[in-house]
C-alpha cells in the first residue's frame, strides 16, 4: 500500500532583501559619481595655470563664474553685465552676508575680459567683503 504524505509543504514566508541591497547600493554609486559631473558640467570655464597655488583652510562661502563671452553665474543662474549688476550685489550679499570670514571665489575663464572681472571685484568690495580670491589651475 501507499502511504499518503501527510506534510505539506510550507511556505516561504520570509523575504529575501540582498538583491535590493545590491541595486539601491548601485544606484548610490552611480549619483554620487554623477551628480558632480552634472553641476560642473554646465558652464564651460577655463581658469588660468598658475605654477603654484595657496588653498584657504576655512571653505570658500561662494563661487562667481565669468565665462569667455562675459556673462556671469552665481549657481547656475546667468547675469548679464551691466544690465544686472544690481541683482549680482544683492545675490552676493544674501548668500555671503559681509562679516569678517565672508569669501567669494572669482572663476574668470581665461579668454574673458579683464574688464569684466575687474567690475565684479569692484562690486564685491562695495559690499563689504574682503577677501576676494581667484580661481586657478594648477600648471601640470
Amino acid at each position: 500500500m501507499l502511504k499518503k504524505r501527510s506534510e505539506r509543504k510550507k511556505l516561504m514566508t520570509e523575504i529575501n532583501i540582498t538583491p535590493f541591497t545590491d541595486v539601491v547600493l548601485v544606484l548610490l554609486i552611480i549619483f554620487i559619481i554623477a551628480t558632480p559631473l552634472i553641476y560642473q558640467g554646465k558652464i564651460k570655464i577655463n581658469l588660468p595655470e598658475t605654477k603654484s597655488t595657496k588653498t584657504e583652510d576655512k571653505p570658500m562661502r561662494m563661487t562667481v563664474q565669468v565665462s569667455q563671452e562675459g556673462s556671469v553665474y552665481i549657481d547656475n543662474i546667468e547675469y548679464k553685465i551691466p544690465e544686472e549688476t544690481g541683482k549680482i550685489k544683492e545675490k552676493i550679499l544674501n548668500t555671503v552676508g559681509n562679516s569678517e570670514d565672508s569669501a567669494v571665489v572669482i572663476n574668470g575663464d581665461k579668454d574673458c575680459k579683464y574688464s569684466t572681472i575687474i567690475g565684479i571685484i569692484d562690486d564685491i568690495k562695495e559690499i563689504g567683503i574682503k577677501k576676494i580670491l581667484l580661481g586657478t589651475e594648477i600648471k601640470r
